[in-house]
């Protein structure tokens, strides 16, 4: 029951202000602004509507794809339109946010932000935070944000977005867009973040495709603990190999059954079983009935003592959460393409087609 403090005297009052404030807080704590930012304001006296422009029509060759729609204004126009049209139906929400650096280059409530301003962060957590909460409620149950980010906020965005988004994890991808690095007076900047919000429990990233460098290669035959034939007897079969590549599989034999070699020449064919140097019958990592799956990662390799051996090299993994690769250099595949595109842009910093393109497409 809420305690009615309109009885308590002015003593017992200053007692409860001097116990609340010498309490520890945890969590983001901001001077939030006094009065409602204008787009704010003009949200609630004049709801925002989308209106065409043909001129600006985005036409497709292709009329039975899906239509495709650009909104040109304020992204909290946009989101407040949005939250009346496609609330609860957006897959994925791609943000690249002002990063508050100290330039003076962020426009908040008719005002510039500069590095001299004592609220700037303050007057950006708020700025982040009517959009973010606007933002979560378009996406659906299994819906993904991704927040593009530097230092500048990267620590004030993290505790933001646990606030918001209490119920979704979040993890801080690393990506390395300006190889030369920015000059520093202590270190020399050459990455910013890709802050993906994903509800927990789920997986929505999906694996990538793996270049050959990038591959793990391991031997197909168990080891190990719970390796050995008798731990799973659907993965002792034999791989059936002819001129280096493996042409089929054998049936799973009867476990009365013991081959008397890892390698057993059969006509032309070496049919090879899961079978270690020391001719402990050991088990294949995939059964009979799944192995024809993986046949195109499977590898056929002879060792120094002639005997043939079938080897794993998985051509998709993980995706890991620092991103090195020329590909998310800002400067090549960001100012200088778009450059080429829109010669008088003067839009400042544009990312790595590349970058955007890795943040969304792999989001199931």
């Amino acid at each position: 029951m809420a305690k009615d403090y309109t009885q308590l005297s002015k003593d017992e009052l200053l007692k409860i202000v001097e116990k609340l404030e010498s309490r520890k807080k945890y969590g983001l704590i901001w001077d939030e602004e006094k009065v409602k930012e204008q787009f704010e304001k003009d949200a609630e006296n004049a709801l925002p509507v989308l209106k065409e422009i043909k001129s600006k029509e985005i036409k497709d060759e292709y009329p039975s794809k899906p239509v495709n729609i650009l909104i040109e204004g304020d992204n909290y126009h946009a989101l407040s339109v949005l939250n009346f049209t496609h609330q609860g139906k957006i897959d994925v929400i791609y943000i690249d946010p002002p990063y508050n650096t100290g330039a003076k280059n962020w426009l908040y409530n008719n005002d510039f932000v500069d590095k001299d301003d004592e609220y700037r962060h303050s007057k950006w957590i708020s700025f982040m935070a009517k959009r973010l909460q606007l933002a979560k409620n378009l996406l659906t149950d299994d819906g993904v944000l991704v927040c593009a980010i530097d230092e500048n906020e990267h620590a004030h965005l993290l505790l933001l977005l646990e606030s918001i988004f209490s119920s979704y994890e979040r993890h801080s991808i690393v990506v390395v867009h300006n190889p030369k690095g920015v000059q520093g007076t202590n270190f020399s900047y050459t990455h910013e973040y890709a802050v993906f919000v994903i509800p927990k429990n789920k997986k929505v990233v999906q694996d990538k495709s793996l270049e050959e460098s990038e591959m793990y290669i391991s031997n197909l035959r168990n080891w190990g603990a719970e390796s050995l034939r008798t731990d799973a007897k659907n993965c002792f079969y034999p791989i059936r190999v002819k001129h280096g590549k493996i042409i089929g599989f054998g049936n799973v034999v009867d476990e009365k059954n013991h081959p008397k070699s890892s390698n057993e020449k059969h006509s032309d064919e070496i049919w090879v079983w899961p079978i270690d140097e020391k001719l402990i019958e050991r088990k294949w990592r995939y059964a009979r009935q799944s192995v024809e799956e993986i046949i195109n990662v499977l590898r056929v390799e002879t060792n120094k003592k002639g005997v043939i051996q079938i080897f794993i090299a998985k051509n998709y993994g993980i995706y890991k959460t620092v991103w090195v690769d020329k590909k998310y250099d800002a400067s090549e595949y960001g100012t200088k393409l778009l450059r080429q595109i829109i010669p008088n842009c003067e839009f400042d910093f544009p990312k790595s087609l590349f970058t955007v393109y890795d943040c969304i497409f792999p989001i199931d």
